[in-house]
This record gives C-alpha cells, structure tokens and sequence, in this order.
C-alpha cells in the first residue's frame, strides 16, 4: 500500500512539473499575442478604461506564480513521498522527517503567500473590468500552516523519545 501512496505522490509530481510547463506557454502566447491572439481575447474590454493594461499586468503576474507555485508544490509532493517511504519501513520518528513536515510547511506557507498576492491581482483586475476575476480567501491552508509546524515538533520530541527509550534498553 505504501509503495502505490508513494507512487501515486511521483506521478502527481510529474503532472505537478507538466501542467506548470504548458501554463507557462499558455501565458507566454498570450502575452506574446501571436496572430492577434491576446487582441481578440481583450476585445470585449474598452481600451479607454485601462482594463486592457490591468488584464496585462494581471496575466504578467499569474505569469510570474507559476514557477515559484510548482516549485512548493515539488517541494510538498517530494517530502511526502519521502515521508511516507521511511514511514513504511518503520522509521517514522527521525530527524530528517521532522525536517521534511518543516519543508512542507514552509512550502505551503508559500503557497497562501502566493495566493494572496493572486487574491490581489484578482481585485485589482476586477474593480478595472467590472468582471470577476474568481478568487476567494481560503483559511484551510493558513491552519494547515501551523499545524504542520507544531507536528515537525511532535516529530522531533518522539524522535528524542525513542533514542531516550533506545539509550535506556
């Protein structure tokens, strides 16, 4: 069963690094504007209002969160993996996986950074569009954060538990 979680957090890190990659082109067409693609997309918007510039900086900026977004997200999937291999072979409480629930923290912290600053552009382009832009605060990922930190402890104290309990043997 393991070894399937395992497998299955390597492919979701493959789709992770594939969907980053074609977004990527996608945005960097878009901006481009190859053959008046961009142009018929903004074509709705009235360039008096300054709505075309604002979709720009908008897309400019989704543009920017991608790498760093994928990169988290590697970050999380790769940690986890690793997680859960030592975790079948029996070595839960260790050092090195207090580290990887910090890494993973930290990576998700990142990401509710990254999706406030998204939540930002959202706005901004909203209020110069008059069309929603689709973002919304979510509180999950900000309670994960700490939780995630407070379990790296829990990690690290049963870690020195067991070299206590090992040192006492």
């Amino acid at each position: 069963m393991f070894s399937a979680i395992v497998t299955g957090l390597r492919v979701t890190n493959w789709v992770n690094w594939i969907v980053a990659a074609l977004l990527m082109v996608f945005f960097a067409l878009l901006l481009a504007n190859p053959e008046g693609f961009r142009d018929t997309i903004f074509s709705g918007f009235d360039a008096q209002t300054g709505a075309r510039t604002e979709i720009r900086h908008y897309l400019y900026g989704v543009l920017a969160l991608v790498p760093p977004l994928a990169l988290a997200v590697h970050f999380i999937l790769t940690r986890l993996a690793s997680l859960v291999r030592d975790t079948s072979a029996g070595a839960a409480f260790t050092e090195r996986n207090a580290r990887r629930l910090s890494t993973i923290g930290w990576a998700l912290l990142a990401i509710n950074v990254a999706d406030l600053f998204y939540g930002w552009l959202s706005v901004r382009a909203s209020e110069a569009t008059g069309e929603y832009f689709g973002w919304s605060l979510s509180l999950t990922g900000w309670i994960a954060v700490p939780m995630l930190f407070v379990l790296a402890h829990v990690f690290r104290e049963g870690t020195a538990m067991r070299e206590d309990l090992e040192g006492t043997v």
